[in-house]
């Protein structure tokens, strides 16, 4: 099925909506009560049928509120670095794809700050496209691969360059401090791989694009990664894949985010992923 979801807080917990025009439409179950992320990726993929039976009920609101991730507690995030042939030129890097770890704990929704703490001196912003996992896979070829992709959001892999390259930790700490993974604004359910095919995605900081990169420019397609990827660990349903940034990063001319600064991230078809920035300071 084709829908759009996201997720929000209402009362005392965080409910499922449908997005329909830029409106928030409450999602209920045949007996009446909200249906919650957490149901809803916890019982992956029959409930899909419960998704099919569910009703639209009253507004909540719009796209102007705070949301929360679309996927509130995905067993892993993984991300695919240098997956875009002219980002890896322009960090002077080898055009082969890596693979790294993302702590779920980083994620965030649309409009909600980026936190930057006082000593990280270099963070960056990178605009990509997120796949779902809808289905357990594993030791996967590529036919099953495309079959396995429940759908796609915008994401920000907000880099902490100083502690990536200059102190030179680990990939998953620089890219996995709290507030440094935005997804949304909420989750495009695809009814066929080829709706992935001519996906783009743009990133615009104060306004200005700086990023804009295709489906077609990526070394490895979205199948292909999924695939690739069940090589090595079996994939759970929810489970999130940052897909790879193009070129037009902040680190090759040195402009890393400042207090202020606003980034959006746009992928075909979908509303943009908003989240200001704001340095934080450590608690004494």
């Amino acid at each position: 099925m084709s829908a759009e979801l996201a997720s929000v807080r209402y009362g005392d917990g965080v409910v499922l909506v449908r997005v329909e025009k830029g409106i928030l439409y409450l999602l209920r179950d045949p007996k009446g009560d909200p249906i919650t992320p957490s149901r809803l990726f916890e019982e992956l993929p029959n409930s899909i049928r419960l998704l099919e039976g569910a009703q639209a009920s009253e507004p909540i609101g719009d796209l102007k509120r705070q949301l929360e991730p679309p996927v509130p507690s995905p067993s892993k995030i993984i991300g695919i670095g240098k997956n875009f042939r002219e980002h890896a030129i322009e960090m002077r890097s080898e055009a082969k794809p890596v693979y790294f770890m993302k702590a779920p704990s980083a994620l965030v929704g649309h409009l909600h700050v980026i936190e930057v703490p006082a000593f990280v001196q270099k963070p960056d912003y990178e605009g990509e496209v997120v796949i779902v996992i809808g289905r357990k896979v594993k030791l996967a070829g590529v036919k099953e691969a495309r079959e396995s992709i429940l759908g796609f959001m915008a994401g920000n892999d907000v880099t902490a360059r100083d502690l990536q390259y200059d102190v030179c930790m680990p990939w998953c700490l620089s890219k996995s401090l709290d507030t440094f993974s935005p997804t949304g604004p909420y989750l495009r359910l695809i009814s066929d791989y080829s709706e992935l095919e001519d996906l783009c995605v743009e990133t615009y900081l104060n306004g200005e694009r700086v990023q804009r990169g295709c489906a077609s420019d990526m070394s490895l397609s979205f199948a292909e990664i999924v695939a690739d990827l069940s090589k090595y660990m079996t994939l759970l349903p929810g489970d999130l894949i940052f897909t790879g940034t193009p070129p037009g990063v902040g680190h090759p001319r040195g402009r890393y985010l400042r207090d202020g600064d606003l980034l959006e991230v746009a992928v075909s078809g979908l509303d943009r992923l908003v989240n200001p920035v704001k340095r934080v300071s450590l608690r004494p």
